[in-house]
């Protein structure tokens, strides 16, 4: 999809309700495929929701990792430990990692982002 006709869609559809007619339709569905398959459309569709929250996804190596570690976080900017849909967490002091979801606070140091291969510095 051209991303103009993206834009164009994600301001019709973006964080609105939606009738069961509108997301029936094919330009729905071709807006959803578009986030999913199309990179430009969800680099673009990703820094629009980041800049829209202030979240400073330009420091993160790929918008990826800046998206999920922002997911990660409560609305103080707290690292949500008891949720498991949480897949990855930034500390304070730089470290990245997996959480283990045990209740605790358990995690996997990584050194690498697992979307992009770059590597993680503190």
């Amino acid at each position: 999809m051209e991303l103009e006709k993206f834009k164009e869609l994600h301001a019709r559809f973006f964080g609105k309700e939606l009738p069961e007619a509108v997301t029936a339709s094919e330009e729905y569905d071709a807006y959803i495929e578009a986030i999913h398959d199309d990179e430009a459309c969800y680099n673009w569709a990703t820094a629009e929701k980041l800049k829209a929250k202030g979240f400073d996804f330009e420091s993160y190596c790929c918008l990826m990792l800046a998206d999920k570690v922002y997911q990660s976080l409560d609305e103080e900017g707290e690292i949500k430990y008891d949720d498991p849909d949480v897949i990855i967490n930034k500390w304070d002091e730089g470290l990245y990692g997996i959480p283990i979801h045990d209740g605790g606070a358990s995690m996997v140091v990584i050194n690498y982002c697992p979307w992009c291969g770059h590597k993680l510095s503190k």
